[in-house]
C-alpha cells in the first residue's frame, strides 16, 4: 500500500466520522427528517467502505450504490 492509498483511506474515514458524528445528533425526531437521518447514515457507511477499498489499495466506482461498494469489496 502506498502513502497515497493510506492517506486517501484516512481522509474518507474521517469524512465517515463527520457523518457519524452528525447522525448522533440526530435523535430528536422532532428536529430532523428522517430523510436527513438516513442520508447521513448513507454516507458514513459509504465513505467507510470506500475508507476499506483505499487502504487495501483499490480503486472504487465512483458510485453511490452500496451494493456495489460491497461487491468490489469482496470481489478482492
Amino acid at each position: 500500500m502506498s502513502n497515497r492509498d493510506l492517506d486517501h483511506a484516512r481522509a474518507m474515514l474521517n469524512n465517515a466520522a463527520r457523518d457519524l458524528q452528525a447522525v448522533r445528533h440526530m435523535q430528536d425526531v422532532e428536529l430532523f427528517d428522517t430523510e436527513i437521518f438516513g442520508f447521513h447514515v448513507q454516507q458514513c457507511i459509504e465513505k467507510s467502505l470506500k475508507a476499506w477499498l483505499a487502504f487495501r489499495g483499490l480503486s472504487f466506482p465512483k458510485s453511490h450504490d452500496l451494493s456495489a461498494l460491497k461487491t468490489a469489496l469482496e470481489d478482492s
